[in-house]
């Protein structure tokens, strides 16, 4: 036998362990075929996958880069790249090695519940990047505000203690209200980290939650395919809504609401699995 061979023998038994969650197992024999077959790029992906399975991000994102080195086309690599940067808090390259992914997917005609896996990935990596900023603002706010409390205080007290000696009275009127608007202020600011409403033709009428994989029925109404699959099977040929006869060969993809949803998220991260 080649060492090619013993080396993708040791692949397939990784992929054992891998299925059989013995990720530790699964990563020793990755490393002994890499180490036999050190270009080839599969081997540094599945042993990324394990990584990711333990939570070794820094481990996930060494090994996605190696993958690549030997196959910028390797799809799993760029999924796990982007997976391992989004928790290592490194968005914007998190952004990019995911939108790779779906660009290699597309090219390599990847199955398409593994190409819609990676444009989840990508919208809760943008949500995450976007909540990650608006918090790092309300720190920074809160910071101030509390500054600004401190200060006008001190400020207070100094003015009441001038007055005290002189023997005029203080009533801090000024001061209170300066408090109240920075207080006001503040409870803005946090009100305006959610900076709109989902549009309630993109929610589904049965999940409650917004759709991404939108069917249409002949009466007009959209689901989420998912959802309304899942209902079927568990109540029969009827719409839940109209409660009249329908049937899977029924629904048609709603591709522009699709579309639409998609434009959507992309320009409003924070509503993503709201």
């Amino acid at each position: 036998m080649s060492t090619a061979d013993r080396a993708e023998n040791l692949k397939l038994q990784g992929n054992l362990c891998f299925q059989k969650g013995k990720f530790f197992a699964a990563i020793d024999m990755y490393t002994e075929a890499i180490v036999m077959a050190p270009g080839r790029s599969t081997y540094y992906s599945n042993r990324a996958m394990c990584h990711s399975k333990l939570k070794k991000w820094e481990m996930c994102r060494d090994d996605s880069k190696l993958a690549l080195k030997f196959d910028a086309l390797n799809t799993k690599a760029s999924y796990m790249l982007g997976t391992s940067l989004m928790h290592l808090l490194a968005f914007d390259d998190a952004v990019e090695a995911l939108q790779r992914a779906c660009s290699s997917a597309e090219k390599t005609q990847k199955p398409k519940p593994f190409q819609d896996d990676i444009k989840m990935e990508l919208l809760r990596t943008k949500k995450h990047q976007w909540l990650h900023v608006q918090n790092e603002r309300l720190t920074r706010h809160k910071q101030a505000t509390d500054r600004l409390q401190v200060l006008f205080r001190a400020e207070h007290t100094a003015k009441v203690l001038a007055t005290t000696e002189q023997g005029k009275p203080q009533t801090g009127i000024e001061a209170d209200e300066l408090m109240a608007y920075v207080e006001h202020m503040a409870e803005t600011y946090a009100n305006d980290m959610y900076p709109g409403q989902v549009p309630d033709y993109f929610m589904c009428p049965i999940s409650m939650v917004i759709m991404h994989d939108p069917v249409t029925t002949p009466n007009g109404i959209s689901y989420e395919r998912g959802c309304l699959e899942e209902h079927l099977r568990r109540n029969g040929a009827i719409d839940p809504l109209t409660r009249k006869e329908l049937t899977l060969e029924m629904l048609r993809p709603n591709t522009s609401l699709k579309e639409a949803i998609q434009d959507f998220l992309d320009k409003n991260a924070w509503a993503f699995e709201l």
